[in-house]
């Protein structure tokens, strides 16, 4: 049954309300809700977005974003109840960061470094400062890897690899079969390998 056909108990105590009961409020417009919301799936979006784009510049603006697309998908004509609530949150969130990778491409921005990072790059001596500078660089061609690949086959693996959620809740979560989802990661992964092996071949490694 669709979340807005399921009418929310208005005296429902708020220890006791399900992240169903949340979405369902959200929906019927309950004032208490949006804050619920925001409560329930902070961590969830919150965690995916640091795994995915690690320290982004424009953090709090993408959590925003995450959460007007949450908001616009319960409000979808077709709404469907939601089984995983983690596994649909950071689907939303996952596609958020790939936007904003593809847009950081896009702004020749990507590669700026902001000044928290930099600066504890600068306190550590030595070979582990060259150790870090190395690794931020290889962060930096992944993500721009990912960001000019297919999004769909990107936020599959990102879903998958990164946050760590099953085929089965990934195809069931973005409404695809899981042939389908099993296709997407596995050319993702083909991909990313084809991509990595030109950079050696150009590197004469």
């Amino acid at each position: 049954m669709p979340l807005r056909d399921v009418a929310l108990p208005a005296d429902i105590a708020p220890a006791s309300r399900s992240h169903r009961d949340v979405l369902r409020g959200v929906l019927a417009g309950e004032p208490w809700a949006d804050e619920a919301l925001y409560d329930t799936l902070y961590p969830i979006v919150a965690s995916a977005l640091q795994k995915i784009l690690h320290r982004p510049l424009d953090y709090e603006d993408l959590v925003q974003s995450s959460f007007e697309l949450i908001v616009r998908s319960l409000h979808r004509p077709r709404a469907v109840e939601v089984e995983n609530i983690a596994a649909w949150a950071s689907t939303i969130a996952a596609r958020v960061a790939v936007d904003a990778l593809r847009a950081r491409i896009q702004e020749r921005s990507m590669f700026h470094r902001d000044t928290t990072t930099v600066h504890a790059l600068e306190t550590v001596p030595g070979p582990e400062l060259e150790h870090q500078i190395q690794v931020r660089q290889e962060l930096e061609w992944l993500q721009g890897q990912l960001a000019d690949m297919n999004p769909e086959q990107v936020e599959v693996m990102l879903l998958h690899d990164v946050l760590g959620f099953e085929l089965s809740e990934i195809a069931r979560v973005t409404e695809t079969s899981s042939t389908a989802t099993q296709k997407r990661l596995s050319r993702a992964h083909l991909e990313l390998r084809r991509r990595a092996e030109k950079l050696v071949k150009g590197s004469g490694k």
